[in-house]
């Protein structure tokens, strides 16, 4: 009977094995004739086609069109694009220190990097690049320009840029060296108990910078509570998080593992050093920009019940990419794998089909537990323990940034001030706040806001139907209404501009560990983690099992 139930299990290997090589075989046939139907139309629309082709355009546009049927993380990059994505990831580069952006048709210095050469040289954020090595480079793109400003440390580069302000024209050479962005533009006391750390990305070296930060806090000012502030932090390198949890966390526990495709390729992730304090009070700040590593910080000293997630929701990317090597210096970026914080949950709050983005139904959210068992559930990112109100741009600031008028204010502000006082205590007066809202003229009622494009459908489709005399005049109350609410948008959401007026001028000063600190005084996210720290029997409170993440 043994041996027949052996030769019964026997059988139903061989059954399986055989389906599965003929599912397998089935699969490559298709990949196979798929390939071939491929080349046959390349190749055809390239020797063919009435107008003349850019093979390679074709090519990226392939690439780029069956990629994005996945999920938007998967791309294709080509050598010069490889060398920006890891540049961006270490936090350095070879060259001048300069960030671009495309300004109409100009190229404009959108940012400058402190301590660098462009920043020694006295450029300026607002400058118009106009030359690179005395070649004019008005049909170049963003990519070739920022290519050809970087190089290795030591070469030179000549550039000429004009000052729009004073439209001066200046041709400076400028010898290239290793810029750093600082990943913690700022830490310090925001009273006498309170430390206050910012991460901006998980680049090479966050790990040991927070660190450093926090140590120094110690040393030099004995906090008693500490705010880690992730807000708007895409992300970086996983080992990274790993690196800054082993800062709150003892040596040996589970931060994050990875599940694959490949079974082989799963991975664990614990922190191998000593912890630097394991008992100090701790609040994360997150929000809907905070993600991948920040999740997995926010979500691992969650899980853990090290600290109180303050904010809103982060974003909810839990996915992995690995970089494959694809011929030619190119390589894809493919989501591989998902991630997993301690608790079991992922974070993963989209699922991708077609490269259409589906959100997690409520009805298929998983409860788990954190190491004393608060209730945490999974498919939405990181849910914060204290929920503050998300606030949105008012429509006003939404068009002064797409404008750029804000940033143009700026820059003029720059120019006619060599100095402003320290950037916490900047404020900009009602007088200047009236000379921005005189310089951005007639620019506010001109732009049209959600409302006013909504309105304007409403009337085409009620033309379309031959209603539109009956509702004519609904239609021009409306926009009645909408102008006059546009006219007072400078006195209602004045508090909202001038903080960001604020911060923008003081960048041009103070780059963005001004910006900073002019912001911690006005921060509710700030204001709402010191009075919680206040009162330490809610903060107790929230790290008690039977108290849920969801308030």
């Amino acid at each position: 009977m043994k041996k027949i139930t052996q030769f019964k299990w026997f059988i139903f290997v061989i059954v399986v094995s055989i389906i599965t090589i003929a599912t397998d075989s089935n699969r490559l046939l298709k990949i196979s004739q798929s390939m071939e139907n491929f080349a046959d139309v390349y190749r055809i629309i390239n020797d063919q086609y009435v107008d003349e082709t850019d093979p390679n355009q074709l090519m990226r546009v392939a690439l780029d069109s069956m990629l994005s049927h996945l999920d938007p993380y998967t791309n294709y990059f080509s050598e010069s694009q490889m060398v920006k994505a890891r540049m961006g990831a270490i936090g350095g580069w070879d060259g001048i220190g300069v960030e671009l952006m495309k300004y109409g048709k100009k190229v404009v210095l959108k940012s400058i990097i402190e301590d660098s050469p462009a920043h020694k040289n006295k450029l300026r954020v607002g400058d118009v690049l106009q030359k690179i090595d005395e070649t004019v480079i008005d049909d170049w793109t963003i990519e070739d320009i920022s290519n050809s400003l970087q190089g290795k440390a030591g070469t030179k580069v000549t550039i000429e840029v004009l000052r729009p302000s004073t439209d001066t024209i200046t041709i400076l050479t400028l010898e290239r060296t290793k810029v750093t962005k600082k990943n913690v533009p700022y830490y310090g006391m925001l009273n006498d108990e309170t430390g206050y750390i910012v991460l901006t990305t998980f680049s090479q070296q966050a790990g040991a910078n927070v660190k450093d930060a926090f140590l120094e806090l110690q040393e030099n000012h004995n906090p008693k509570q500490i705010i880690l502030d992730l807000r708007n932090n895409g992300g970086g390198f996983l080992i990274e998080a790993v690196r800054i949890c082993n800062i709150f966390l003892k040596k040996g526990l589970e931060i994050v593992y990875t599940r694959n495709k490949i079974p082989e390729w799963d991975r664990s992730f614990k922190t191998i050093n000593e912890s630097v304090d394991t008992k100090i009070p701790l609040i994360i700040l997150i929000n809907d920009r905070s993600a991948s590593a920040s999740e997995i910080v926010a979500g691992a000293l969650q899980d853990f019940d090290r600290a109180i997630l303050l904010g809103v929701n982060s974003f909810g990317k839990g996915l992995v990419q690995n970089t494959k090597k694809i011929g030619y210096s190119s390589k894809v970026k493919l989501t591989t794998a998902k991630y997993y914080i301690p608790s079991g949950r992922c974070v993963q709050a989209l699922n991708y089909k077609n490269g259409v983005p589906i959100c997690v139904p409520d009805s298929l959210r998983k409860e788990f537990k954190t190491n004393i068992g608060r209730i945490v559930y999974d498919g939405k990112g990181v849910e914060p323990d204290v929920l503050l109100k998300g606030k949105e741009n008012s429509a006003l600031l939404t068009a002064l940034l797409e404008k750029h008028l804000i940033f143009d204010f700026a820059n003029l502000y720059r120019e006619n001030h060599d100095s402003i006082v320290i950037a916490k205590d900047f404020q900009l007066s009602d007088e200047e706040f009236n000379q921005f809202i005189a310089f951005v003229g007639d620019e506010w009622e001109n732009y049209k806001t959600k409302s006013e494009v909504a309105l304007e459908k409403v009337q085409n489709q009620a033309r379309k139907e031959g209603i539109d005399d009956e509702l004519s005049s609904v239609f021009n109350q409306s926009l009645k209404n909408i102008k006059v609410i546009k006219k007072n948008g400078f006195n209602k959401n004045k508090n909202e501009i001038k903080q960001r007026l604020q911060q923008e001028i003081v960048s041009r000063y103070y780059f963005m560990t001004g910006q900073v600190e002019n912001r911690l005084a006005g921060d509710d996210y700030v204001n709402e983690a010191i009075n919680l720290f206040s009162d330490m029997d809610k903060f107790e409170e929230l790290l008690k099992p039977e108290k849920s993440n969801n308030n």
